[in-house]
């Protein structure tokens, strides 16, 4: 007997599973390089702005530190004795419409000195 119709069969009804859970793949991927490259440039600038906190317009120094490192979306930043920075940005991917499942970045860091030793948490 012949299965190659068979195995045609099934590879074709099994192919489009397939290449969903690779787009899936590739989707949050993406959005996890994102994210680093987000948490990295954050942290560059809390510590950047702990370094220099007697310059003047500190905030739009460190708004224009988080553009020029492709930080999008919506930017908070409080400086008191510490440096809390806030990034939200709905993240457009293809799952968002066909699930109907967002995928949004929303990270908040604050950083502070102790003793002249830099801390930066994630909150």
């Amino acid at each position: 007997m012949n299965n190659k119709g068979q195995t045609l069969i099934v590879f074709v009804l099994l192919l489009p599973f397939l290449l969903l859970l690779i787009a899936l793949l590739w989707e949050v991927g993406n959005l996890q390089i994102t994210i680093n490259k987000y948490q990295t440039a954050i942290q560059d600038t809390i510590r950047y702005g702990l370094n220099h906190q007697n310059e003047d317009d500190l905030k739009l120094i460190l708004q224009n530190l988080l553009k020029a490192n492709d930080v999008q979306g919506d930017i908070q930043i409080e400086i008191k004795n510490y440096i809390k920075i806030n990034v939200q940005q709905p993240y457009d991917a293809l799952y968002n419409n066909l699930f109907n499942h967002k995928f949004d970045i929303d990270l908040t860091y604050i950083g502070y000195k102790n003793q002249n030793q830099i801390i930066i948490k994630k909150e």
